[in-house]
């Protein structure tokens, strides 16, 4: 005994043997991500194929040990083999699309798995077949034959596949693709040649941890799956972040810690010294704190967390064909009517309950719609969040009425999405769709059988007397007369998609998916990352826990069980299919995602098989083919419609030519221009681990000046912008408007009144002009969360306000015509412009421009100097501007700073600077051509 817990040989010894075949499943995981970046989330189940595959043909059809286990085996390589083929076509797409379609294959497999025959309840019972049978108890420990082989096997397949990888042709190619793929392709290394050979590998080793560890957990050909399910490949998952899914040693090391932490905790669950499901609980903990300390780093660029493809805008001109808005009605009719006449087809009373479902599917997609559709995190917990929103409105349903515990249980599930979303401050893609995983699997296994929130048995009745009736707004629930409740769903269903259509056409909507996007410009357009990633969570949260509060009222004996399998992590992928194979990021996609994947094998009693064909097959035709969903579909028919009725008809839009002052624009400044420094740095040194990117650099912008900073390539220039911007750890001191602001973070920066236009012109890919000009000017007057949903005051008039400022600037720019076009389909040129409208609409009094003419053509370039000028005019701004394109930077500046290796080696006024020795030697040089307009 230790702290009142057992304690013994037995437990840490199986513990041990455990985690080895978790680091073995671990390792498969681990090659598949040093090869793709992605982590296949189909590896368990290939394993658990393999195993069924297996016992099936032992047990039923009595094919000998030896042919059974290289037949199983050779199941895993072509399993391997075939999801490597079908999602080849992905590999050149951001790696978490790559993920999610790692799910659709999870299901797919599943699905042919149950298309296995299934044995007789004899031959079901019957133990998982085993290579040494037996057990012997060397110095009091129980070591059985199945124990043997894994202490046999496991460490000669590690030690083989690691000098396989080490030491051997193929395993330099792989590391060789791992490290650099385009580097490795012009060696001659055929990438795909090596791809094919992980996988396979990766689907050997699967099986082979599935026929090891599944005679251990004394499991039969009946339960092999349920054992090699969702559990086993979060035990896995922790074991491989001990080694930050790189080092095999320290993934075994893992596997082992990991193997004896469950294995003590489900004995002390099972003799009942902790609460059941503890163990889950433990390994959430350690995973959560391997992730928040080691998973920040994964070498990958914004682009490669992105999921939500850049859907492509309507043509502006068939925006305003009149049929273009009356399309939109006909759809939002279609679905309102179907709803309205969708109890014509119930024949008996528990149909109202039934069809209830399909409803508050609607609700959960929606909430993956706003967490990663908008926001761009990866949840795979959502169930989680409706088990939260489900129980706790069955704790409060006894003290108040149904409708009132039902936003009780909201504000819990939006409270735990809050606490689950701390670790995206930090993490983001991967890493925190694992955190999301192993939080659903502790609601499930730990958190609803808490007798204080469920009850005993985890099973849960909501506290009314239905044989007396209940109310439901309007509604009387009584005996079998389920009508009320149908309705009351349908009324919640509408209620939730207003609240989420309003959030997304105000700022919150807009700022969530800047900052999903371009963190960076969003913070730099005020726009907090942190609160807007958190308010993504949480309002994700509070409507899968409104989800969850309905769910008691459809269920014909009120209650919630986990036996039910409404909280499996099976049930939090099949959302994600959902709002996919509808359309990630738009509110109309989740419904017909809900539609095809849930509705229709509903409608047609759908067994297990119809259910996963549909998410399985369904996601992964959508993401290969319509990476926009159905939605994008249904846009293009749409548009191809219109553009032939137009045709037809003759029809011409009217032409605006409008073009605009800003002067409206002008704020009062905060700052007089005749005392205040715009920009003061002294001693700013900026380091990057032991590397000094700015060695002491000081500099000062005055009122109304435009300032140049010039240098090579690398010389910091960047990088000092950064720091002034508050994007970078400096020390030193920053002067913004006579404010320090070294302690600020960037959007606190900004406020001060900086402007910042950056060298790559990004932007936000997925908001139109409009609308990206609209979350500049979330600097003027921010967006409150509640009044945005529930369309109060401020928030209608803020928005008008914003609209006709943003349409002003559009107007002065010359930008019209692409006021509703996305900013990923724009040209360099004519998003630069849009920058600069931009920094018109954060009224800065300081702009910080970086390369401005960066991957502009050079006619466009000649023009940008007058521009510059021009808004400096009607901001009445200072500028401090970093530009290669020296004709440009030398005839619009007032002074110029040259900076080489990170210092200060001149300042002065274009003449001067053009003129000067240290300047010519570092960066001008003697030839005229290089400071003059080529060919001028």
């Amino acid at each position: 005994m230790m702290f009142g817990l057992t304690l013994s040989g037995d437990i840490i010894f199986s513990g041990f043997i455990q985690g080895l075949v978790y680091a073995l499943v671990a390792f498969g995981l681990v090659l598949i991500f040093r090869a793709t970046g992605v982590i296949n989330f189909a590896q368990g189940q290939i394993g658990a194929f393999g195993g069924y595959a297996m016992a099936l043909l032992f047990i039923q059809y009595h094919i000998p040990y030896a042919w059974s286990v290289p037949i199983a085996l050779a199941s895993g390589v072509l399993l391997g083999v075939a999801s490597e083929l079908i999602l080849r076509r992905l590999f050149t797409q951001p790696r978490l699309l790559l993920f999610v379609a790692t799910l659709g294959l999870t299901q797919l497999i599943q699905l042919l798995q149950l298309r296995l025959p299934i044995p007789d309840g004899k031959e079901a019972g019957v133990s998982y077949p085993v290579l040494i049978s037996g057990s012997w108890e060397p110095f009091g420990i129980t070591v059985t034959g199945p124990m043997v082989t894994i202490i046999v096997a496991v460490p000669l397949l590690m030690l083989g596949l690691t000098l396989l990888l080490q030491k051997s042709k193929f395993g330099r190619q792989v590391r060789a693709t791992a490290d650099n793929a385009p580097s490795a392709q012009l060696a001659g290394i055929s990438i795909r040649s090596v791809s094919t050979k992980v996988w396979a590998l990766a689907g050997l080793l699967a099986v082979v941890a599935a026929l090891l560890i599944a005679p251990v957990q004394g499991g039969n050909i009946a339960t092999v799956s349920s054992a090699l399910g969702p559990s086993l490949l979060l035990l896995s998952l922790t074991a491989a972040m001990f080694g930050r899914m790189r080092s095999f040693g320290w993934t075994v090391i893992g596997g082992i810690i990991v193997g004896i932490v469950n294995m003590l905790f489900v004995t002390w669950g099972q003799i009942g010294e902790v609460p059941q499901g503890s163990n889950v609980l433990a390994i959430f903990l350690i995973l959560l704190l391997l992730i928040l300390f080691n998973g920040k780093s994964s070498g990958m660029s914004a682009d490669e967390w992105q999921l939500t493809t850049k859907l492509k805008a309507a043509n502006e001109d068939l925006r305003k064909h009149p049929l273009y808005r009356a399309s939109t009605i006909i759809g939002i009719g279609l679905l309102v009517g179907g709803a309205l006449l969708l109890p014509q087809l119930f024949d008996k009373p528990t149909d109202w309950l039934r069809y209830s479902e399909i409803l508050i599917w609607i609700i959960a997609a929606l909430s993956v719609t706003v967490l990663t559709g908008w926001a761009g995190q990866l949840s795979l917990g959502q169930f989680g969040f409706v088990a939260i929103g489900g129980y706790f409105t069955v704790k409060f349903s006894g003290g108040m009425p149904v409708p009132l515990a039902i936003l009780v249980g909201v504000g819990f599930g939006a409270l735990a999405a809050l606490i689950i979303g701390v670790p995206a401050l930090r993490i983001k893609g991967l890493f925190l769709a694992v955190i999301t995983l192993g939080f659903g699997l502790m609601v499930r296994n730990w958190l609803i059988f808490n007798s204080a929130l469920s009850g005993d048995g985890a099973i849960a009745k909501l506290q009314v007397n239905r044989a007396k009736g209940y109310k439901l707004l309007f509604w009387e629930v009584k005996g079998n007369n389920f009508h009320g409740v149908y309705w009351f769903c349908l009324v919640v269903t509408v209620i939730a998609i207003l609240l989420v259509w309003q959030i997304r056409r105000t700022g919150v909507g807009r700022s969530i998916i800047a900052v999903r996007d371009n963190e960076l410009t969003a913070a730099a357009y005020t726009v907090s990352p942190t609160a807007k990633k958190i308010i993504a969570f949480a309002v994700s949260g509070g409507l899968a826990a409104l989800a969850g509060g309905l769910l008691p009222l459809i269920s014909a004996q009120l209650e919630l069980s986990p036996n039910g399998g409404w909280f499996d992590v099976e049930q939090s992928l099949r959302v994600v299919a959902v709002a996919v194979v509808g359309g990630i990021a738009s509110i109309t996609g989740a419904i017909l995602g809900v539609i095809v994947i849930v509705a229709l094998p509903i409608l047609f009693d759908g067994t297990p098989q119809v259910k996963l064909f549909a998410s399985s097959i369904g996601m992964l035709v959508v993401l290969l083919y319509f990476p926009g969903g159905l939605i994008s579909i249904i846009h293009a028919g749409r548009d191809m419609l219109l553009g032939w009725l137009a045709k037809r008809t003759g029809w011409e839009p009217q032409r605006n030519t409008q073009s605009g002052s800003v002067s409206s624009l002008a704020s009062v400044k905060t700052h007089d221009e005749t005392s205040a420094m715009p920009l003061i740095v002294n001693d700013v040194t900026v380091r990057f681990g032991g590397r000094v990117a700015v060695d002491k650099a000081s500099i000062t912008v005055k009122p109304g000046e435009i300032v140049g900073l010039i240098g090579t390539n690398g010389a910091g220039k960047s990088t000092l912008m950064n720091a002034i911007s508050g994007f970078v750890p400096s020390t030193g001191s920053i002067e913004i408007f006579g404010t320090e602001a070294h302690d600020r973070s960037a959007p606190r920066r900004s406020r001060l009144g900086i402007g910042r236009a950056f060298q790559n012109a990004r932007l936000f890919a997925s908001l139109s002009v409009r609308e990206t000009l609209m979350v500049a000017l979330e600097a003027r007057e921010k967006s409150l969360l509640v009044p945005s949903m529930l369309s109060l005051p401020p928030s209608p008039q803020r928005e008008k306000r914003k609209r006709k400022q943003a349409n002003e600037i559009i107007g002065y720019l010359g930008l019209t015509r692409y006021a509703d076009a996305l900013m990923g389909e724009l040209s360099t040129g004519t998003r630069r412009i849009v920058e600069l409208g931009a920094l018109l609409a954060l009224d800065s009094e300081l702009l910080l421009l970086d390369e401005p003419t960066a991957g502009v053509a050079q006619k466009e370039t000649e023009a940008f100097g007058p521009l510059i000028e021009s808004i400096r005019k009607e901001l009445g701004a200072s500028i401090l501007i970093i530009e290669h394109d020296m004709p440009m930077v030398m005839a619009i500046s007032d002074r110029i700073y040259c900076l080489e290796a990170g210092c200060v080696i001149a300042e002065g006024e274009p003449s001067a600077i053009r003129n000067n020795p240290a300047v010519i030697a570092s960066y001008l040089g003697t030839d005229e051509r290089a400071i003059a307009r080529s060919g001028s």
